[in-house]
């Protein structure tokens, strides 16, 4: 009987997007501890052999899960005419708490394995991740609308942003901190407060 030699190259039943959403499903479910590639395969519908083609290894797995996470991060991009000032606040929360009902399940992990979090840890150093970005990105526009006069003057962009992203963080982490969200604002009662705190006089918000 003739045996053919396994071909080289990407193995056949590889489906890098099916491995990283079936890793994420059984972190929430089982968590790390009983993560295992094997059972990520069978979620997959692929080869074992496919994850290790894919991500070389278990943390090499579990941190590109991680980066599949942060899509949501990609905040409103602001065109002519530019999206009300409301609007921008409530997409922007929206996207802060999709990544992180889904990203706090890896980072959480994490904390109970030593090699990934030290492997989490460099690519989030190497990559300069963290909470910085986001104040950055949404306080640099709550600045243009300072400069415009729809923000006013004495409030600092940073520190709104600061809390936009704090509040998102709540509503995310209790469920999977204390098991529910009570004590968690609504997304568009904070927002909505938060517009009555920084509007300058004369400019209101658009009609929802």
């Amino acid at each position: 009987m003739t045996v053919s030699a396994r071909p080289r190259g990407r193995p056949p039943s590889g489906g890098r997007e099916e491995i990283l959403r079936a890793t994420l499903e059984l972190l929430r479910e089982k968590g790390v501890a009983k993560l295992t590639t094997r059972a990520v395969a069978e979620r997959a519908g692929v080869s074992e052999g496919s994850i290790f083609y894919h991500f070389i290894d278990r943390p090499g797995l579990l941190t590109a899960t991680f980066q599949h996470t942060l899509g949501p991060l990609h905040f409103v991009e602001f065109t002519e005419p530019a999206p009300d000032l409301r609007t921008v606040l409530l997409s922007s929360s929206e996207n802060i708490e999709t990544f992180l009902e889904a990203g706090l399940v890896v980072l959480m992990a994490a904390q109970a394995d030593i090699e990934l979090r030290e492997r989490l840890g460099a690519f989030m150093r190497e990559n300069d991740y963290g909470p910085h970005r986001g104040i950055a990105a949404i306080g640099g526009y709550l600045a243009q609308r300072q400069a415009a006069g729809e923000v006013r003057p004495d409030v600092d962009p940073q520190v709104i942003a600061s809390m936009l992203i704090n509040d998102a963080f709540q509503r995310a982490a209790l469920p999977k901190l204390v098991g529910h969200d009570r004590g968690a604002t609504r997304r568009e009662a904070f927002v909505d407060t938060l517009m009555t705190l920084i509007l300058a006089p004369g400019w209101t918000a658009l009609p929802r």
